[in-house]
């Protein structure tokens, strides 16, 4: 069931129902507060669907449970009818349990408990030195604590005489901390700037504390820089946030040598982007030489100046409608993106210069 909580804050939402043998949905619906557990339970006292009954206690017969998934959340009920109604018409009547068609991406496909830990997240009190660290590209519903470690402790650009302060590392996720570890010595890579930490999970009152709470409100958005400190002051009990020392060996800025496009998304950025999102963001359409570019080896995703993201272009192509182009493309190599996501390239720029792409070695 949802926390009393999340079942103020999720409104109306969609939800569809699924088998967990064949991961086929088998029911769409609408509804609010506890409505889709409900219904998954086969539960409801004057539910009259006998067909979608009989495919859920077939599945609890088997020893298994209902699969239940949110599709959108936060609408209004006019909103709920349109997006179940335009979801039964797409998978077909016929193909699910539902007798009729409807009444006339955040927020999108999640899972109820994930959801709720989203929006029954308390805030969080922060009693210690603290570290943030961002893993939202790294970052699974179903990973496990040692996996969370893997995606916390390295490589990341950091003052030593700062991380050497931190008591307890966060590991957060859309702003909600999903570890607790505390650090034990910090080292640095050996072919970078950058520093990881050898670690253990926090101790159990300690996590207790912080798992699974909000820290939306400590989280500065529009940021590259996935680290954060917040330190308490332990004389008033203020929480104090240490800005990081840049540049701290003039190792931060790319020395890019590829035939490269560095390309500017700060007015489509915003913090949590998957890496999909940011992919969208950055393939087009742009003002660029199609001959040119299709000579391009890397695309670079900048945020005010600092990379988040390179890109390995496949295909360049005209838009239908414009003459801007786009590329189709994957994930860049990870020795390439590790050597320079992060980096910055602002000493590429003059300032106050508009046009958001740039070729490099072109």
């Amino acid at each position: 069931m949802f926390s009393p909580l999340t079942q103020e804050k999720i409104e109306y939402y969609v939800y569809c129902l699924n088998n967990p043998e064949s991961g086929e949905t088998f029911y769409i619906g609408k509804g609010r507060w506890n409505r889709v557990f409900a219904h998954a339970n086969g539960d409801l006292e004057k539910d009259s669907n006998i067909e979608k009954i009989e495919v859920i206690n077939d599945i609890k017969s088997k020893g298994e449970k209902v699969e239940h998934w949110i599709i959108r959340y936060g609408l209004s009920e006019k909103e709920a009818f349109e997006v179940e109604a335009a979801l039964i018409d797409f998978v077909g009547i016929d193909n699910i349990s539902n007798r009729v068609k409807g009444h006339s991406v955040e927020r999108g496909k999640i899972s109820c408990e994930e959801l709720d830990i989203i929006l029954g997240a308390k805030k969080i009190e922060i009693q210690d030195n603290i570290m943030i660290i961002k893993i939202n590209a790294k970052y699974r519903s179903d990973m496990n604590e040692e996996e969370i470690y893997g995606a916390t402790n390295k490589w990341w650009k950091v003052n030593k005489k700062n991380a050497e302060k931190v008591e307890y590392v966060l590991s957060v996720h859309n702003g909600i901390v999903r570890g607790v570890f505390k650090p034990i010595f910090w080292y640095k890579a050996e072919d970078s700037n950058r520093m990881g930490f050898e670690g253990k999970p926090a101790p159990t009152h300690i996590k207790e504390k912080y798992m699974l709470c909000s820290i939306e409100e400590y989280i500065k958005r529009g940021k590259a820089n996935p680290i954060q400190y917040l330190f308490l002051n332990k004389t008033d009990s203020e929480i104090v946030e240490i800005e990081e020392t840049k540049d701290l060996s003039g190792d931060d800025a790319a020395e890019i040598l590829e035939k490269a496009i560095l390309i500017k998304i700060n007015s489509s950025y915003h913090e949590g982007m998957s890496k999909e999102e940011i992919y969208r963001a950055t393939r087009g359409n742009w003002k660029l030489s199609l001959e040119k570019a299709k000579n391009s080896e890397y695309v670079f995703s900048i945020v005010n100046g600092t990379i988040i993201e390179v890109f390995k272009p496949l295909s360049w192509d005209k838009c239908s409608d414009s003459d801007r182009i786009v590329f189709s493309g994957i994930i860049a190599p990870e020795d390439i993106r590790s050597k320079y996501i992060d980096k910055t390239v602002k000493h590429q720029y003059v300032k106050g210069e508009a046009n958001p792409c740039k070729y490099l070695n072109l």
